[in-house]
C-alpha cells in the first residue's frame, strides 16, 4: 500500500509550547486507528522510522496512522526537556489532539521502548478519553527504584552515559563562549566512559554540569525515595489506568523490574480491564536487544531464532494486540497468553495465567568454615540450617571495586550485557562464593530472587551485592541475576540510617525476578561481594553521599557475613514444578 507521510506537523500542548510530529498515513482518505509514539532521540532517526518491532512504514499497511513525535524539547519539538516531568501532560494533549484529526477514528494507541516506554507509562495513567490500548518495551515504571537508582545504589553505567547522550544535543542551546569547552568535554567523555565514570567526586565529572544536564544533577541530589520520585512513580497511580497494556521485557534488561511491579500495581488496584487484560511478555533479551533484527543473543549465549527479539517474533505480537483493542478483532486477544515468558537454562517458552506463577519458595542457607572467599573457597549452598559456623569476612576497597561483568547494564562502549562468564571475578579475595553440590534433578525458578542475610561492617555505610550464577558441568560460571543493597537504606529507601560498626543487622538484597531452569549436573551458586563497577557507584564506606566523595574520602571497609542457628543467612528462589 501506498503512504503519506507528513514531517514536522505542529501539536499544541495545553501550555501553548508547540511539539511536532511526522505523520504516516495510508493513500486513501478515510478515518482510521491510529499510533502514537513520542521519542528525545529524533523522529527522523533510523530508531524510530527503521525500528523492528513497530516500523512506521508498516502501520499504513496494516491500517494504521502511525505518529512520531519529538518530545518537548528536543530536535523539532519546542520547550524544555526535563526527564519524566512533563510527559504525563503531553502524552494526554498527543493523543487527544491524535483523536480528533479527520485521518483518525478517535481510536488511539500508544507504543513505545526505553524512554519512549517512560512517555507510554505516563500518558497511560494520565488516562486520556480516546487512550484504547498501549504497549510499553524494555522501560520502567518506578523511575527512582530500577531506572535511576536499585537498592539505593546509583545505577551509573546507564545514567551517566545516557547523560552524555543527551547533553550532546543539548550544547547548541550554550552561549557561544561555552559551547566549543562544553562540546570537548562532552565528546572526550562519550569516547572515553570508563575514565569518565571513573571520575571523582563523580558529580564533577566534565560534562556533567548542572547548565548542561540540570536533571542528573537533581538525582544524584534525590538518593532516597522522595516526593521527587513519588510524583511520577506510575506505579503509585495503577488505579486510575483505564486502557490495557502489553508489557514487553527481557531478563537481562536494567529496566525489567519496571514490568514486574506495574503488573503487579495493576493486579492489586487497576480497574476490571487493565487488570484482567493485561499480558506480560518475557523474553532473555537485553536492552539493546529491540535494536537487532535477528537478535537471539544475548551475552555469551545464543537462544536461537524461537527467542529473538526481532520484528517477525514481537512485531505480530504488538499488531494483534492493536487490532484486538483498536480494530475490535477481539480473537486475536485469544492468542496473546496472559503471561509467556522465556526460561534461560531450558531455552523453552512458557504461558501462565499470572506473574510469578504457582510454586513454592525454597530456601538455600549459606555456609563454610569461614573461608568462602573466591570459587576455591569452602562455601556451600545447602537445604539444611547452618549450626555454630564462623562467619566469612572479606576487605571492600572502593578504590579497587569488584569489576561489572555483563548481567543487565546499558553501556554498550565499555561492556556487552547479558550472560557471562563469571569465573574471573569469582578469583577474587573480596567475593564470597557459595556452591549446591551438582543437582541430581532440575531445578526450575520462575519469579523473585532474594539474599537474606546477616551482615556487619567495619563502616558506617557500605554495599553489599548479591549474584545467581549457574555452573554449568564444563566449568562456565554464567549469572543469571544479581542485586544490590547500599546498607543506609536497609530499612527504607525514604531515609538514610547508618550502621555501627560491627554490629549485627538483617539485610534483603533483592535480586529482582528471572525464570531459569538449572539442569542436572548443573550448580547453583550465590556470589556476595560489595561493589559491581561501573554498573553502579562506588560506595566510600563513609557518611559522604558516593556522587560527592573524593578519593581522600574513599575507606577500605571489612564486610562479614553471618551464617549460624540463630544468624542464618540464606538465598530465597520461587520454584516451579
Amino acid at each position: 500500500m501506498q503512504f503519506y507521510v507528513e514531517r514536522d506537523v505542529p501539536m499544541p500542548m495545553r501550555d501553548g509550547v508547540i511539539l511536532r510530529a511526522d505523520i504516516y498515513r495510508p493513500s486513501e482518505d478515510g478515518e482510521y486507528p491510529a499510533l502514537l509514539t513520542r521519542i528525545p532521540y529524533n523522529k527522523s532517526s533510523a530508531q524510530s522510522t527503521g525500528a523492528p518491532m513497530v516500523n512506521p512504514i508498516q502501520g499504513p499497511e496494516r491500517g494504521y496512522v502511525i505518529v512520531v513525535q519529538d518530545t518537548r524539547g528536543r530536535f523539532t519539538s519546542d520547550g524544555e526537556f526535563v526527564p519524566f516531568y512533563t510527559e504525563a501532560d503531553d502524552g494526554y494533549d498527543s493523543v487527544e489532539w491524535v483523536a480528533k484529526q479527520e485521518w483518525c477514528n478517535g481510536k488511539v494507541g500508544i507504543y513505545g521502548n526505553s524512554y519512549l516506554g517512560v512517555t507510554v507509562r505516563q500518558a497511560v495513567v494520565s488516562n486520556p478519553p480516546h487512550l484504547e490500548a498501549a504497549v510499553a518495551y524494555l522501560t520502567g515504571a518506578n523511575y527512582h527504584q530500577g531506572w535511576t537508582y536499585t537498592g539505593g545504589a546509583f545505577e551509573l553505567g546507564f545514567n551517566h552515559r545516557w547523560a552524555i547522550k543527551l547533553a550532546l544535543g543539548a550544547v547548541s542551546g550554550l552561549e557561544e563562549s561555552k559551547r566549543e569547552i562544553a562540546k570537548k568535554h562532552l565528546t572526550y567523555a562519550a569516547a572515553h566512559l570508563q575514565e569518565s565514570m571513573s571520575y571523582l567526586p563523580h558529580r564533577n565529572a566534565p560534562g556533567l554540569e548542572r547548565e548542561l544536564v540540570s536533571y542528573y544533577q537533581d538525582w544524584l541530589d534525590h538518593p532516597t525515595y522522595d516526593e521527587y520520585w513519588k510524583s511520577i512513580d506510575t506505579t503509585q497511580k495503577a488505579s486510575a489506568v483505564s486502557a490495557p497494556t502489553l508489557d514487553i521485557t527481557g531478563w537481562q534488561d536494567l529496566f525489567s523490574i519496571g514490568h514486574m511491579d506495574m503488573y503487579n500495581a495493576l493486579q492489586e488496584s487497576g480497574k476490571d480491564i487493565p487488570k484482567n487484560e493485561q499480558r506480560l511478555l518475557i523474553g532473555p533479551w537485553a536492552h539493546e536487544s529491540y535494536m537487532g533484527y535477528a537478535n537471539d543473543r544475548v551475552g555469551d549465549k545464543v537462544f536461537g531464532p524461537i527467542a529473538s527479539s526481532a520484528a517477525g517474533f514481537v512485531g505480530p505480537f504488538i499488531f494483534s494486540w492493536f487490532d484486538a483493542w483498536l480494530k475490535g478483532e477481539t480473537e486475536k486477544l485469544k492468542e496473546l497468553p496472559l503471561v509467556r515468558y522465556f526460561d534461560i537454562g531450558s531455552r523453552e517458552w512458557t504461558n501462565a495465567d499470572a506473574w510469578p506463577p504457582e510454586g513454592r519458595d525454597i530456601k538455600y542457607y549459606l555456609h563454610s568454615t569461614g573461608q568462602a572467599n573466591t570459587r576455591f573457597g569452602n562455601g556451600t549452598l545447602l537445604l539444611d540450617t547452618p549450626d555454630v559456623q564462623c562467619p566469612d569476612s572479606y576487605q571492600y576497597d572502593p578504590l579497587d571495586p569488584v569489576p561489572t561483568m555483563g548481567g543487565r547494564i546499558q553501556m554498550p562502549e565499555v561492556q556487552e550485557a547479558g550472560v557471562k562468564d563469571q569465573s574471573v571475578i569469582e578469583e577474587r579475595e573480596d567475593v564470597l562464593v557459595y556452591t549446591t553440590p551438582r543437582l541430581d534433578r532440575a531445578v526450575t525458578i520462575a519469579g523473585p530472587v532474594e539474599a537474606k542475610l546477616f551482615i556487619s561492617s567495619s563502616a558506617v555505610d557500605t554495599d553489599f551485592t548479591a549474584k545467581l550464577v549457574d555452573v554449568e558441568p564444563n566449568g562456565y560460571c554464567g549469572n543469571v541475576t544479581e542485586g544490590i543493597l547500599r546498607a543506609r537504606y536497609r530499612d527504607s529507601m525514604e531515609e538514610a540510617t547508618f550502621m555501627q560498626p560491627g554490629d549485627v543487622y538483617e539485610i534483603s538484597v533483592d535480586l529482582w525476578h528471572v525464570a531459569h531452569t538449572f539442569k542436572p549436573g548443573h550448580r547453583i551458586r550465590l556470589e556476595i561481594s560489595s561493589s559491581s563497577f561501573p554498573r553502579w557507584d562506588r560506595n566510600s564506606n563513609t557518611e559522604v553521599h558516593p556522587c560527592d566523595a573524593a578519593r581522600e574520602d574513599m575507606q577500605i571497609a571489612t564486610n562479614t557475613i553471618y551464617h549460624e542457628s540463630d544468624k542464618a543467612s540464606f538465598l530465597s528462589l520461587h520454584v516451579v514444578e
